[in-house]
């Protein structure tokens, strides 16, 4: 039977208007997911978000990349969704990741056998000129873009070019980060480490190579070098966080300013 709560009107506008994408529950048998990196079910793909969460869309054949960034925008609250794109990353190599063209239609992806060994990442594929300018733009795309450059970091997105110094650099801006956000003091005692963990500052191959106690005292010299050289009044959250992009930033293979190609 025909639903009375929907009116005639908005019968005809569903079916000229059809929604391709919409959320689905992660399905579990006896405690664990079903499906592989890609895909939940054979038309329910999965979408890694950098905050950690992950979303499961629903999919038809007419559905495209365009179509679940467009939702996204609209879940995740994104102004400048421009700046958004879909990636492949492939499994054990998280430095080698494939754009997905906004038109290309989810089921032919995934009907690749050669992406099987890969996982869909909502990311800031496309750099904004200026970071103050997406702060003040859109925040919430900022944040984002914050926290995807801080996990790229630990994941070692760029370890082929990321240097000691540039790696300890960041723990230390980054600490500095953390410390305001609890607003606590940027001078406050290196031993708040120990209570978060060094290992959410740092990439497990510094953690390898170097002693932690070692490790403390050159981000504890960092830290002091980095206010020295910052205005001692912009110890706002989000001057932190530009100040992390800012360093970032410097890295070529930041926002693909240079990458690896095949021929």
């Amino acid at each position: 039977p025909k639903s009375s709560f929907i009116t005639p009107e908005k019968r005809a506008k569903l079916r000229s208007n059809p929604v391709k994408v919409h959320f689905a529950e992660e399905v579990e048998v006896n405690g664990q997911s079903q499906g592989n990196s890609l895909l939940f079910l054979p038309n329910v793909l999965k979408v890694y978000l950098e905050n950690g969460q992950t979303k499961a869309f629903k999919f038809e054949t007419s559905t495209t990349v365009k179509d679940i960034v467009m939702t996204l925008k609209e879940k995740l609250s994104l102004n400048r969704i421009e700046h958004f794109s879909l990636v492949l990353e492939q499994q054990h190599n998280s430095s080698k990741l494939l754009l997905l063209h906004e038109e290309e239609r989810i089921h032919q992806v995934v009907q690749k056998k050669e992406v099987h060994n890969y996982r869909c990442l909502f990311r800031v594929c496309f750099m904004p000129k200026d970071f103050k300018t997406l702060l003040q733009e859109d925040p919430t795309a900022f944040e984002y873009l914050y926290l995807q450059g801080v996990n790229d970091v630990l994941q070692e997105r760029y370890a082929v070019e990321m240097r000691c110094n540039t790696a300890l650099r960041l723990a230390a801006l980054h600490i500095q980060e953390r410390l305001v956000s609890c607003g606590l003091s940027p001078k406050a005692n290196l031993k708040m480490i120990k209570t978060w963990g060094i290992e959410n500052f740092v990439s497990s191959t510094l953690l390898r190579n170097m002693r932690e106690k070692d490790l403390r005292k050159a981000i504890g010299f960092h830290m002091k070098k980095t206010q020295s050289q910052h205005d001692p009044k912009q110890k706002s959250v989000d001057q932190a966080r530009i100040n992390y992009l800012e360093e970032l930033s410097d890295l070529k293979s930041f926002g693909g300013k240079s990458f690896g190609a095949t021929l």
